[in-house]
């Protein structure tokens, strides 16, 4: 009989050890989790957002647009008329390196090439444009450089918006460069919209026909006797653009140009189209976003916010559970 009863203490007292460690470690488990999650909560939008929500040191991309049946103005001295084309537009911007511009600000390169149907230029043009990292708006660093178009060289100063939006673009009126003017006007927010399955945000920019330039033309092209005139280059655009709000990047852009030489009542125009991402761009642009967007979006507030609640959770657990051991 006493044997039976040295062994029943052994079988009931044994795993009791085995049970208080594996509790233990479960405690430490729940509460090293919770303090890791409690941490990520906050460092997540404080740091690790700030990070990814700039505009990368060492960025290239290639961006193709068109305008189908674009009316355009052939200076050809046997032409000297306006001609209709359909243009290829090719955009490729780079960043460049300025190790003097000031912290937070980046400097991109940008060259502009457009063809008519037959590989024939039409126009070219290059820019050096520094801006902020973060809200995309135009920097006053002077980069030392002028832009160029067709040969011809001038300081640029620019404002506002010039390749894109700020992260995490509001729905409210922004201020957009336009190089053609010379100055920044308003790009009025005009609601949302849905490219490739993504939500958008639809900005549009009205320039009323300004005078842009004054230059000599060959009265003939006027209908005049006069060997040459001095006619006005009128420019009028609608600018809308789509941005996608978590990375302020333009999915697409459709500019309504009306661009006219302008003497003695006449009108003869220089480029009257409407230009606009070809479908492949508008693709290859959704593509990257796809993955970039979510992230940028859900670092902001959802990935913190649930980061938080199962930190508590589990803290709440431990103290749970280590409150039943002790009882």
């Amino acid at each position: 009989m006493a044997d039976t009863v040295q062994l029943d203490k052994k079988k009931h007292t044994t795993p009791a050890p085995k049970r208080g460690r594996a509790g233990r470690v479960a405690v430490l488990a729940l509460f090293g989790l919770g303090t890791f999650l409690l941490v990520a909560a906050v460092m997540i939008p404080a740091y690790a957002y700030p990070q990814l929500a700039r505009v990368p040191a060492n960025y290239e991309s290639d961006t193709f647009l068109e305008a189908e049946g674009a009316q355009v103005f052939n200076s050809d001295p046997d032409v000297l008329a306006p001609e209709t084309h359909d243009l290829s537009i090719a955009s490729h911007t780079v960043s460049g390196d300025f190790p003097a511009a000031p912290e937070g600000v980046v400097v991109w390169a940008n060259s502009v090439t457009i063809e008519r149907e037959d590989g024939s230029v039409f126009q070219q043009t290059s820019e050096l444009s520094p801006f902020d990292a973060v809200t995309g708006a135009a920097s006053s660093y002077d980069v030392g450089f002028v832009e160029a178009t067709e040969g011809e060289q001038q300081a640029i100063v620019r404002q506002g918006q010039i390749y894109k939006f700020p992260f995490d673009t509001q729905k409210r009126d922004y201020q957009q460069w336009d190089s053609s003017i010379g100055e920044a006007t308003t790009a009025t927010y005009e609601g949302e919209e849905e490219i490739n399955g993504m939500t958008v945000y639809k900005f549009v920019q009205t320039i009323e026909p300004t005078v842009i330039e004054t230059r000599e033309v060959p009265g003939s092209v006027f209908g005049s006797d006069e060997a040459s005139v001095q006619a006005d280059m009128v420019y009028a655009m609608t600018r809308t653009l789509y941005i996608e709000p978590a990375t302020g990047s333009p999915v697409n852009r459709v500019e309504e140009r009306n661009q006219v030489l302008s003497h003695g009542g006449v009108q003869v125009p220089a480029f009257v189209g409407t230009v606009r991402y070809t479908e492949e761009s508008i693709d290859d642009i959704s593509d990257k976003l796809a993955s970039q967007a979510p992230m940028l979006s859900g670092m902001r507030l959802t990935f913190p916010l649930v980061a938080g609640v199962v930190g508590l959770l589990c803290l709440g657990g431990g103290f749970l559970l280590r409150r039943r051991q002790r009882d």
